[in-house]
């Protein structure tokens, strides 16, 4: 994950400062105030993946087989593309005999049809409730019932809870190629019944593979 960001920043520290100028050129007037929004948040950045660079070893950036991350957000390879899509599951026990004949014929299906390469992974993700928490967060700054203020703080409990103690098991498929808009049409286009997936943001794809690397480590 570390040497993804690392080469991500020697790429945009050398261009930057010459997009910059040729930027400031063509904008007068109130672009000028967006510009100069848009260039301290690329500043926070920048000095994010610069701490990043730091903590890599030169060798594991020449070891690593990882070298970038494309406009798409898929991985960058020595040997083509590598992109990570979540499979939206489904609870196989409450099928009737029926749907589980055609759950296991679309998977069959699937597996016929997709030939490119592939991998399935299951991987335990701590439970998510940030956004849950922040809205009874407002709400109790909102009210000045006391009942309804211990009812809320109960609920955060809850929640803060299930954060630090539980965990999802998430199904993930790893898809192989050399070009990466083919990889993925042709895996979205065999798409079906049993085999549905969902697009990952690259955040969650660097904790996937930060987790296969470190398989010891919690991932928070």
């Amino acid at each position: 994950m570390s040497v993804i960001l690392a080469r991500k920043f020697d790429d945009i520290s050398v261009n930057s400062k010459a997009k910059d100028k040729e930027k400031k050129k063509t904008i007068t007037g109130e672009e000028k105030k967006k510009f100069k929004v848009e260039n301290e948040i690329k500043k926070k950045e920048l000095k994010s993946l610069r701490e990043e660079n730091k903590k890599v070893l030169k060798s594991t950036k020449e070891l690593s087989v990882f070298s970038d991350v494309d406009e798409d957000d898929v991985f960058v390879t020595s040997n083509g593309y590598y992109d990570i899509f979540q499979i939206e599951t489904k609870d196989i026990y409450s099928f009737s005999e029926q749907e589980m004949k055609i759950s296991i014929y679309s998977f069959v299906s699937f597996l016929r049809n997709y030939v490119d390469d592939f991998k399935i992974i299951s991987m335990r993700f701590p439970v998510n409730t940030s956004k849950q928490q922040e809205y009874l967060y407002k709400k109790i700054k909102e009210t000045d019932n006391e009942i309804y203020i211990r009812f809320l703080q109960e609920k955060l409990t809850q929640l803060s809870f299930l954060e630090g103690h539980r965990s999802n098991r998430e199904f993930f498929i790893v898809v192989f190629g050399k070009e990466n808009k083919e990889m993925i049409n042709n895996l979205l286009r065999n798409q079906n019944r049993a085999m549905s997936f969902k697009e990952l943001s690259l955040e969650k794809k660097l904790k996937i593979l930060f987790k296969l690397n470190n398989l010891n480590t919690k991932l928070m």
